[in-house]
């Protein structure tokens, strides 16, 4: 999946494939043929979870999948964005309500939009919602499949439970689930067995040596003009570059994207040009994805400060090598041992879904006793902790090829010895709601932010927090002076960010 922003095109307020407007969809994304098995498998029989970091293209590939369908005759599919403030701040049976009220509005307008006779009841109730789902895909004489995306939250665990709960007890022979979730993700209920009740989908695209011609293709078909071998110097080629930046990016596609845009205006790109870049995208994109995530982490946002402490202790265990003249590369992946891993999961989990490691392996042998998780290094990262900061042909060599030998961080090792976890507070609810709403404001946090102007005007009508922002019904925010349908899409569009994951 890519987001293709064009020279001459202002798609920087696209700040996520469900932001897309429906009909520019075809034109800013493509797919490639891994991409096309992974919505073969989201258009087949059975519950399918597709598992990826924040940007890695999950919700590009179930829109896509969805739009694949509704061309076919016979499969109903049905889009839900779950991005809906009361599912975010209920649970139990309020969360059931909610979410079959939410689900019956969307399957409705599916139905006016295909001009299908049909009708589906508004249901609150599961088991209502069970039958009519069955009594729909009798009378179309079609499988239904749903496609959920946006279902989980780091912040706000307690209703993954009730949200898996009905996962599971709507999937059917006629009624086939499926929905996006983040590698830390593991609240699945008492009745949801992860591996049993579903097939998890891995989207994490870290190693190009396995993959190398799916960032090249990327390019191809959204950056031509970045696929031009006279763009770039003699020891740098088109193939070379894609795949660099992409395990430069850990495989996420947000930040490859980030990353192809600021060399659009490049006349030549060599590898000082690359370094710049990484060292670019350390400072002004990856660091600030801390101060944007941390208020919405619910529980858990005591934990963003180490989670920091974590990345830098990470990447100083990898440079540290190179520092003391051991080593002149730094080692690009490293082996945690599994019980430092498990004692700080959530850590971990936290610097996986911002993109500053991702896991290659489940597990592997150490040589100093005892085995671990084998975790991909944020290239942008660790070349800003290296002595010299300047990427050199030997280091791009290296590091692409997939060879090099993972550093090793030991239980008996100091690495982590100085990161202290908080403790936890009760589930209060997302911190990000009750910020005033100059957090929203144009900053690293919030490139694509509202500028003083719009959120002046938002506090002369009395629009104060954010809670209070999102609140608000387009009519109530139309009826502001000078903000019209464009700026309130644009400020839909910065909520989206803030809020949810």
């Amino acid at each position: 999946m890519n987001l293709q922003v064009d020279e001459g095109t202002d798609s920087g307020l696209i700040l996520a494939a469900e932001e897309c407007p429906p009909e520019s969809f075809e034109k800013f994304h493509s797919f490639s043929t891994n991409d096309n098995v992974i919505i073969r498998k989201l258009s087949a029989h059975g519950p399918v979870l597709i598992r990826g970091g924040r940007g890695s293209g999950k919700s590009a590939l179930l829109i896509e999948a969805y739009r694949r369908m509704r061309a076919g005759e016979a499969v109903f599919p049905v889009y839900i964005s779950l991005r809906y403030l009361p599912l975010l701040q209920s649970d139990g049976p309020e969360y059931i309500q909610h979410f079959c009220m939410l689900l019956s509005e969307h399957i409705q307008k599916e139905l006016s939009l295909r001009g299908f006779a049909e009708d589906f009841p508004s249901v609150s109730e599961e088991i209502r919602l069970q039958l009519g789902l069955a009594q729909l895909s009798q009378n179309l004489n079609r499988r239904i499949v749903l496609l959920f995306d946006d279902a989980a939250h780091i912040g706000r665990e307690k209703p993954l439970e009730v949200f898996f709960d009905l996962f599971r007890t709507i999937s059917s022979n006629l009624t086939s689930c499926k929905a996006s979730i983040y590698p830390g993700v593991t609240k699945f209920g008492v009745r949801f067995d992860v591996f049993n009740d579903s097939t998890v989908v891995d989207i994490s695209r870290s190693d190009v040596a396995a993959v190398p011609d799916f960032f090249p293709e990327v390019v191809r078909a959204r950056y031509p003009k970045l696929a031009q071998r006279s763009m770039f110097s003699d020891r740098l080629s088109p193939q070379q570059f894609a795949n660099l930046l992409g395990r430069a990016v850990v495989g996420n596609l947000r930040g490859f994207i980030l990353a192809c845009n600021r060399f659009l205006l490049q006349e030549k790109i060599g590898i000082p040009e690359m370094s710049k870049c990484f060292l670019e995208m350390a400072q002004d994109y990856y660091w600030p994805l801390m101060d944007e995530v941390a208020p919405k982490l619910g529980v858990y946002e005591p934990l963003i400060e180490p989670a920091r402490e974590l990345i830098e202790a990470i990447v100083e265990n990898s440079a540290r090598p190179v520092k003391s003249g051991q080593r002149t590369i730094a080692q690009d992946r490293v082996l945690i041992h599994r019980q430092l891993v498990s004692q700080n999961i959530k850590l971990f989990e936290i610097s996986e879904y911002l993109g500053f490691v991702a896991r290659r392996e489940a597990s592997r042998a150490m040589k100093s006793g005892g085995r671990g998780p084998v975790f991909a290094i944020n290239l942008c990262s660790l070349l800003d902790s290296i002595p010299s900061t300047r990427l050199t042909n030997e280091m791009m060599e290296e590091w692409l090829s997939g060879a090099q030998e993972a550093a090793e961080i030991h239980i008996s090792g100091q690495a982590f010895s100085s990161i202290k976890l908080p403790a936890l507070v009760e589930e209060h609810g997302l911190a990000i709601l009750t910020k005033q709403v100059s957090v929203l404001g144009k900053s690293s946090a919030y490139p694509y932010g509202l500028g003083p102007n719009v959120i002046d005007r938002l506090r002369n009508a009395g629009i104060h927090t954010v809670g209070e922002l999102v609140s608000k019904t387009n009519e109530e925010l139309d009826r502001i002076e000078y903000i019209g349908d464009v700026r309130i899409q644009q400020i839909r569009d910065v909520l989206y960010q803030a809020i949810w994951m």
